[in-house]
């Protein structure tokens, strides 16, 4: 199963949860079954950091949607509350400087070099890179755990991290799968209060055991990305329609 069977198998059942969410709150199988939607969007979310060309335009285009999205969840919510896609711009950035830091432990050349050599007016030793890297991904971190305790933001530190477990698996399928599941078990065991048990999650596990690490035929990237905002849009706009000429 490729990428593209993955982000269409989470989307709808992304769709399910938030039908179930905004217009059935009393549908019990449909939130269970929009428990598959986080660990699938993941694994694309490491995947997409993982093969892109512009690691920074991948980065706006979530956010920028996830902030678009915020105006959504403002007008129906009462609290400040981020949204999963503000959860997985939190985790490219955390991606970025893990990245840094993997190449310098390589010896490989950083996307941090250029930046660090315009700084200090000079090339640094392999080790000096390695401990600033070190210390931009642990800051990095540091800012999403707090983040996530004066916010309230979709998923927690869970959400966030789950995406670069996924990273640390790296390349091969079966280490991708390693740290999806991981990522998943880690979802499941989560005791924050939810609508619908986590541990429904790990149904997740099925869909993931089928990826075979190939992009697919099929792209469809802008469809996803609009698809997000789009059917949010409709359902908040259909759940108003009826409270105001129906009930």
């Amino acid at each position: 199963m490729s990428v593209f069977w993955i982000k269409l198998i989470a989307a709808i059942s992304m769709l399910i949860d938030h039908v179930g969410m905004i217009l059935f709150p009393d549908v019990l199988w449909m939130r269970i079954v929009g428990r598959l939607a986080l660990p699938l969007y993941a694994l694309c979310i490491a995947e997409g950091f993982r093969h892109t060309r512009n690691r920074l335009a991948y980065f706006l285009r979530i956010f920028v949607l996830g902030a678009i999205c915020q105006v959504a969840y403002l007008f129906v919510s009462e609290h400040l509350y981020l949204g999963i896609l503000i959860t997985f711009s939190v985790s490219i950035v955390l991606l970025f400087f893990l990245d840094a830091l993997l190449c310098a432990c390589r010896h490989e050349k950083t996307p941090l070099d250029s930046l660090l050599q315009k700084i200090f007016k000079k090339a640094l030793p392999g080790g000096v890179i390695i401990a600033l890297c070190a210390l931009c991904f642990g800051a990095a971190l540091a800012g999403a755990v707090a983040l996530t305790v004066f916010v309230d933001v979709d998923y927690g530190l869970t959400g966030i991290l789950f995406p670069v477990l996924v990273y640390l698996g790296g390349s091969s399928r079966i280490g991708k799968l390693c740290g999806a599941s991981a990522g998943t078990v880690l979802l499941a065991c989560n005791l924050e209060h939810s609508p619908t048990p986590r541990i429904w999650s790990l149904l997740a596990l099925i869909v993931l055991a089928l990826y075979n690490g190939k992009p697919g035929k099929y792209k469809l990237k802008y469809f996803f990305y609009v698809f997000y905002p789009v059917h949010l849009l409709l359902l908040y706009g259909i759940k108003i329609f009826i409270e105001v000429f129906i009930k």
